[in-house]
Formats: C-alpha cells, sequence, structure tokens
C-alpha cells in the first residue's frame, strides 16, 4: 500500500496482538493502520465517550496548561481568534483558552459538528490529540490552510512514535481501536511543504508548532 501522504511504497507491520495491519513509510515516516481494521462510527463515537475528562480533572488541565505554554503562548500577542478543531465530548481547552481571553469557536465531527469555520479564517487552529483518528492527512492539513490567516499558527499535539518497528508493536498508544494514524516530526515536515506551512518547533515527542507560508498563503487569493 502507499503512504497516504508522501505516495511512497510502504512496508507492513503485523500488529498480533490486536490482529491488526499497519503499514510504515520509510520516506516521510509516518505509520497508518490499514483501512479493513477500522472500527464502526458507533464504536467510534462509544470510545470517545468513555473520556470523562472536564475542566475539574487536574492532570488533564495541566496536560493543556504545558501544551498551551511550550507551543504557541510564545506567540500570543499575534492571536486572537482561535479554532479548536476536534474538542472532545468536555472542550476543556477551548475553556482555558478564553481565559486568556481569545476568541475561540470549537468544532468536533460528534460533540460540536456545526461547521463554525465556514468562511471564516483564524489566528491559530489547535488539534490536540484528534490526527491520530484522521484518515486523510494531507486533505485535513489543506483544510487547516484554507481557515488559517497569512502567518497563522498550527499547534499539534498527538504522540509520536519512535520510528522503530519492534517500539511501534509494544507501543500502548497503538492499542487505542479509534486511533489509524501516527506520526513523527518529519512526517508534519513533509505534510507542511506540501499545503504551505512551515514548521516553527516540535518538542520530538507529541506536540509541534506550524505557521502558515505568506508566499503560498497569497498565491490561493
Amino acid at each position: 500500500m502507499l503512504c497516504k501522504i508522501c505516495n511512497a511504497p510502504t512496508i507492513a507491520i503485523e500488529d498480533k496482538r490486536n490482529s491488526w495491519e499497519f503499514f510504515h513509510c520509510k520516506k516521510c515516516e509516518f505509520i497508518f493502520k490499514n483501512p479493513k481494521n477500522y472500527v464502526s462510527s458507533d464504536k467510534e463515537l462509544a470510545q470517545y465517550n468513555n473520556h470523562n475528562n472536564t475542566i475539574e480533572s487536574t492532570g488533564y488541565v495541566e496536560m493543556f496548561e504545558k501544551f498551551m505554554s511550550t507551543t504557541f503562548e510564545p506567540y500570543a500577542e499575534s492571536i486572537s481568534t482561535v479554532l479548536e478543531f476536534g474538542s472532545g465530548p468536555g472542550p476543556v481547552l477551548s475553556q482555558l483558552l478564553k481565559e486568556k481571553g481569545f476568541e475561540v469557536d470549537i468544532y468536533d465531527k460528534y460533540f460540536s459538528p456545526t461547521k463554525v469555520y465556514e468562511g471564516k479564517r483564524y489566528d491559530l487552529i489547535t488539534s490536540t490529540e484528534v490526527l491520530e483518528h484522521i484518515e486523510h492527512p494531507k486533505e485535513i492539513f489543506e483544510f487547516f490552510a484554507k481557515h488559517l490567516n497569512e502567518n497563522g499558527l498550527l499547534a499539534i499535539m498527538t504522540q509520536f512514535h519512535t520510528n522503530d518497528i519492534e517500539d511501534f508493536k509494544k507501543w500502548w498508544y497503538k492499542n487505542d481501536p479509534t486511533h489509524i494514524c501516527f506520526f513523527r516530526p518529519k512526517s508534519f515536515e513533509v505534510l507542511a511543504e506540501m499545503s504551505g506551512f512551515e514548521v516553527v518547533k516540535d518538542d520530538g515527542i507529541k506536540s509541534i508548532l506550524l505557521r502558515t507560508q505568506t508566499s503560498f498563503y497569497k498565491s490561493q487569493d
């Protein structure tokens, strides 16, 4: 199967624990699940409903506070409007963003399905623990680019795999049945180049910040 990001040939990975198959692209280091092993939408929603984190969940809030402080808060002066993409059943991050004075829209396929982003562009889009659920990364990056202002920021959180196949087979993160895509910073570098972003920084573990490139942005208008 060809890579869903760079279209290069991939190597199959057999996950005996779950009887699933994945594909690994050595070129952009992207790993994705065989579509035949996807769960249904009903089972996906049931899995999401197991997430009961709220603004009272101290550890959950601390995770977001760290994400904000280490990714986009140094650029807060340039941010006014935010889209939280994939807010989940409890939009904790949007509450924290509003407390910091940002104007925030939220969208979630299941829990906030109104397409509030239509006809809008934002200074910042956040996507936390979402991209591992998205089947087509290139399409979602095109969406992000379409809805960001010039020099707009895209802040992403998703666990990065180590690019070691034996590590991947033992990795807890791939055992969630709704997780179908797994990234490395290099995967995002390739996506960025394709869709008009530049990588600002990443922590090598689970977060990355990108910015729209002015030249690409102007060519789309």
